[in-house]
């Protein structure tokens, strides 16, 4: 069947193409804004022949790149960041760089539905930050849909299903549970021609059923770009890279679209979500949702991109900053300010302080804005570098800024504790200015507000100065800080001049 229609498609090039003044390229101001001539090669190979128009179908990846170059977290990748870049529909990874680039897989799509739908988001091969949830964000229809989420779909996903080819897609989810939709048999669109089996996330054999129409969009012949001019080619693109495997059998849904109920078809894979909607135009009733877009919304909703702002310095955050601090388990602890950093959270510089306090060192992660300066984060290793943890707050946690610095001033911020390690959770920081008065340093006795602050969460998720009174010094930053069983203080302090 592929080989009569690849003929056909040969003629039709002949014909109506060859035979016409030479392909216009496509805007010349997308080409620069790929990450890595990696990523331009493959959005070329399917994307170029449709925003050349020699190609009328739907985009795989989108009209250009949705994001500039960014790194993000991945533990497997040198210095534990990799470049990634996102689409409309989805998100191109260049996990190591020095790999084979003629390899298939030198750049890998991202697994952004079973992020989104678990609340997980993968920093490496088997290390994963917990978001609590999957993201209340329609999988189709219009934006307002108030079902179904990528986290409606928690209890879908994963569940195999037996060989069911030659029988019809009429499963119908809805907010009340699993309906059936018997009048969808006669779309012969939704019969199952294809079982697909693999091993599963936990390592045990797993099946779904691939319908008609979604089996000819993953495996339909077109014009690719090759050598400069669109080639015709069979099949189109390698529908495991692009979509991943199946992690659901089909349902239908009805949605909003356009305003009005529309029952469309529904099929999660790893990589993509497919759609199939009979009452659109021939052409463009199977499509992929703009999954690259809802996934970056998600992610970075709440960390808005930041630059490092001149006031570092008032607060002790200045790179090349360092500290060291006397305390009393009778071990220094010793900061080292450096950065900005841009791949804690993708888009933002942010300063990172090195904090070596007992047998762990923290790498902790900081906004510093007009409006003072809020923790990001912070990654957690042994001495010996082993790692241990990562903990991510959505927004960033607030502490204060020179204008909170007023006797009596008392804050609460409210943020999502993100980590690796225990499950998502609210935290809230209450801080207190309680007086302005002086304290003795390595450099005689400076201006320093006492400060006070709570955290809802135990000592042993938060670190130590977020439950402390503290002392804070402009342009010295934290001189002194204690807490029921800790203490330490400033001992020696060098900055950039």
């Amino acid at each position: 069947m592929h080989s009569r229609s690849l003929r056909w498609l040969v003629l039709l090039i002949l014909v109506g193409v060859l035979g016409q003044p030479r392909v216009p390229p496509p805007p010349a101001r997308a080409e620069p804004l790929f990450a890595d001539p990696a990523f331009a090669a493959r959005w070329e190979y399917v994307d170029r022949p449709v925003a050349a128009g020699v190609a009328q179908r739907s985009w795989i990846w989108g009209p250009a790149p949705l994001s500039g170059a960014l790194t993000e977290r991945y533990q497997e990748s040198p210095q534990r960041a990799r470049l990634v870049q996102y689409f409309d529909k989805g998100r191109m990874e260049l996990t190591q760089p020095s790999g084979d680039p003629t390899s298939p897989w030198y750049v890998t799509g991202g697994l952004l539905t079973r992020e989104l739908v678990s609340g997980t988001i993968q920093l490496g091969d088997e290390l994963f930050l917990n978001a609590g949830s999957g993201a209340r964000i329609p999988i189709a229809g219009d934006p307002d849909n108030p079902f179904p989420t990528y986290a409606d779909l928690a209890t879908v996903v994963d569940q195999t299903q037996p060989d069911r080819t030659g029988q019809a897609a009429t499963s119908w989810l809805t907010p009340e549970g699993w309906r059936e939709r018997p009048e969808a048999a006669s779309d012969p669109g939704v019969t199952f021609v294809r079982y697909v089996t693999y091993t599963g996330p936990v390592g045990n054999p797993v099946g779904y059923n691939v319908p008609q129409v979604f089996w000819a969009f993953m495996t339909q012949p077109g014009l690719a770009w090759q050598n400069g001019a669109p080639t015709p080619v069979d099949p189109l693109f390698d529908w495991l890279f692009v979509l991943g495997y199946p992690i659901a059998d089909p349902f239908w849904v009805q949605v909003r679209l356009r305003g009005e109920p529309t029952w469309v078809l529904v099929q999660p894979f790893e990589r993509r979500i497919l759609t199939y909607t009979p009452s659109n135009p021939p052409g463009w009733q199977v499509e992929m949702g703009n999954i690259g877009q809802h996934y970056w919304r998600w992610r970075y909703q709440f960390t808005p991109p930041v630059r490092v702002h001149p006031s570092a310095g008032y607060f002790g955050l200045q790179p090349g900053t360092r500290a060291v601090f006397a305390s009393s388990s009778r071990l220094d602890e010793t900061w080292q300010v450096s950065g900005p950093n841009q791949s804690f959270i993708a888009g933002s510089e942010l300063v990172v302080r090195e904090e070596l306090r007992g047998s762990s060192r923290w790498i902790t992660y900081w906004a510093v804005t007009e409006n003072g300066i809020a923790l990001c984060g912070w990654e957690r290793f042994t001495r010996a570098g082993t790692f241990i943890e990562t903990v991510v707050f959505w927004p960033a946690l607030r502490l204060f800024g020179a204008s909170d610095l007023v006797e009596g001033t008392v804050q609460e911020t409210t943020v999502t504790y993100l980590s690796t390690r225990v499950t998502a959770h609210t935290l809230t920081l209450r801080v207190q200015v309680d007086e302005q008065t002086l304290v003795g340093t390595p450099y005689g006795v400076v201006p320093a507000w006492r400060l006070t602050l709570q955290s809802s969460d135990p000592p042993t998720l938060v670190l130590s100065y977020l439950n402390s009174t503290l002392w804070f010094s402009p342009n010295l930053g934290i001189v002194q800080w204690t807490t029921n069983q800790y203490a330490a203080q400033l001992r020696e302090f060098t900055a950039p001049s």
